[in-house]
């Protein structure tokens, strides 16, 4: 085990990890309350609804759904809630570029920021009644006679089990099943006539199976314990979990009955999490980097510039490339998107007052500043200072 981190380093760490990074409104709160008492907090901020959408929201305004998301997400309110919604959003990538109706999007963002720590079994089963998901994944052309595998293969190779845990036969039998499930409009609909109503064998079990009965057989594998304690490990603490990390989260799913937000609790409060091996090891996707320099800046709201930063990063809310979600890792760091990277601390350092530099540096850095990093900022103060931290290797990472 290597090195546990201490007390500031070890905040700026976890704020990142389960939210978008302090801000100088909020750090010294979170640094009296401690470790075990700010994990506690953050989940227990889960249970707490969103913030009501800004005066006037209309989700057909090119760009409002994107910008109420960010500002939640800049706002610190229920950041581990918003942070999970993401991940949740990755998880289950659903694009507007095929729904083509962004209140569905909003819609199922609701949904996961509403059940996204509850139980794993009953956040896919309300993913399986979503319409955005059903537009998403053909759910309205699987009919009893004609089935349609899409959502099938994706629940259980994406959502669920991960590859190698089904079989072929596995994905006819749930595609079956599934059938009759679509939406008229905005509501999730069951149209009997187009159901089969037959016998089906699921990863072995045989019966008159519906959609709920699946997401049951599924979930209760220990395959998708493992899987999704796996993904969880990836996007929150490392991105190679060791077995021990994973048997460990996943034990809790087993315990809990798939309670993501105990299997939180377990990941957080791991020795693992709090390593210094852990430490700055994930990449900061677009969103989570002009979020991160504007929180802490002090920035109340999301500029129009970031709209378009994030555009040309390749990460839109509601957007993402394909069904697999976003890239992860150094994926994120190419040569033009590290120019965005950079014009985004700029911007950010020139509407910050030269006053909060020092105090800008000390949460983004964790009050650890590496030697060549040091040396950089040497004879730099106010903004130019600011956008040198913000644009630094260590402030990319995570």
């Amino acid at each position: 085990m290597s090195t546990a981190l201490k007390d500031e380093v070890a905040l700026g760490h976890l704020l990142r990890r389960a939210g978008f990074g302090s801000s100088p409104a909020s750090h010294e709160g979170f640094l009296s309350l401690g470790w075990r008492k700010t994990v506690d907090r953050l989940l227990d901020e889960l249970g707490e609804p969103a913030a009501p959408p800004p005066e006037g929201f209309d989700p057909y305004v090119p760009g409002a759904t994107q910008q109420a998301w960010l500002d939640r997400m800049l706002s610190g309110r229920a950041m581990l809630a918003e942070k999970l919604a993401f991940f949740w959003h990755g998880h289950f990538a659903t694009s507007n570029t095929k729904v083509q109706d962004p209140q569905l999007l909003w819609t199922q963002y609701g949904l996961f920021r509403r059940k996204g720590g509850g139980k794993f079994r009953e956040l896919v089963e309300e993913v399986s009644r979503d319409v955005a998901m059903i537009r998403w994944l053909d759910g309205n052309s699987n009919r009893k006679g004609v089935p349609n595998e899409n959502y099938a293969r994706e629940l259980q190779e994406l959502f669920t089990l991960g590859i190698g845990n089904y079989s072929e036969q596995d994905i006819r039998e749930i595609a079956r099943a599934f059938t009759g499930w679509g939406s008229h409009h905005h509501k999730f609909v069951f149209s009997e006539q187009y159901h089969d109503a037959g016998e089906k064998t699921v990863h072995g079990r045989t019966g008159n199976w519906d959609g709920d009965d699946v997401v049951r057989i599924i979930t209760g594998q220990p395959a998708s314990r493992a899987f999704i304690a796996t993904e969880l490990l990836r996007f929150f603490s490392t991105p190679d979990p060791d077995a021990s990390e994973v048997e460990a989260v996943a034990a809790t799913l087993h315990k809990t009955e798939g309670s993501i937000k105990d299997a939180l609790r377990t990941m957080f409060l791991a020795d693992e999490f709090r390593a210094r091996s852990h430490y700055r090891t994930l990449v900061k996707s677009p969103v989570e980097f002009v979020v991160g320099v504007l929180r802490v800046a002090g920035a109340s709201s999301v500029p129009l510039w970031a709209h378009g930063s994030l555009e040309r990063t390749g990460q839109i809310l509601f957007r993402p490339p394909s069904v697999k979600g976003w890239p992860s890792g150094a994926g994120w760091l190419g040569s033009a998107a590290m120019v965005e990277r950079l014009k985004a601390a700029r911007r950010v350092a020139d509407g910050a007052p030269e006053s909060m530099a020092s105090g800008i540096e000390r949460i983004a850095l964790d009050g650890e500043v590496p030697p060549e990093l040091a040396a950089a900022l040497q004879g730099l103060e106010g903004k130019e200072r600011i956008a040198l931290v913000l644009a630094s290797p260590e402030y990319q990472l995570a």
